[in-house]
């Protein structure tokens, strides 16, 4: 999978993704960072979310979790639900369910079911249940009924 991810074009996110997870199944996380690392290094020292979001399992994995919620933080993705996702998932992981539920709660209109679920995981059922009871603030699209649009946008 490394020599696939090294190749010219082969850094794309879901290659590096597999990659990096097999580090950390095989409990070599720091092997991910430093693919990582040499990727960002390559950029130019940027780094795309997507590919900063796989550090984060691997940070906690080398008990770094303080240090991958500051720099997710510090991102200009930091405080959206994409970010809260990804620090919630990270959180979990590494057992922290209190700071999980306070992350996803500042995004209260999305992540209803992964933040009924975490509330779930502290054992606060009331609360998981009225977080899944609230009403949406926006319509759902509804379903395709077949028709084509005869105006813009097409």
């Amino acid at each position: 999978m490394r020599a696939l991810a090294e190749r010219p074009g082969g850094a794309e996110d879901w290659i590096v993704h597999t990659l990096c997870t097999l580090y950390a199944d095989h409990g070599r996380p720091r092997d991910g960072l430093t693919h990582l690392d040499a990727l960002k290094a390559r950029s130019g020292g940027k780094e795309e979310w997507d590919f900063f979001r796989m550090r984060l399992p691997l940070m906690a994995d080398c008990r770094l979790l303080n240090e991958a919620i500051e720099q997710a933080r510090a991102r200009p993705e930091g405080d959206t639900c994409s970010a809260a996702w990804a620090l919630s998932d990270v959180l979990a992981e590494a057992g922290h369910t209190e700071e999980t539920a306070a992350v996803l709660e500042r995004h209260p209109t999305i992540n209803r079911s992964l933040r009924a679920e975490r509330l779930i995981d502290l054992g606060r059922i009331e609360d998981a249940v009225r977080v899944l009871q609230q009403p949406r603030t926006k319509p759902i699209t509804p379903a395709w009924d077949g028709a084509h649009a005869t105006e813009p946008p097409f």
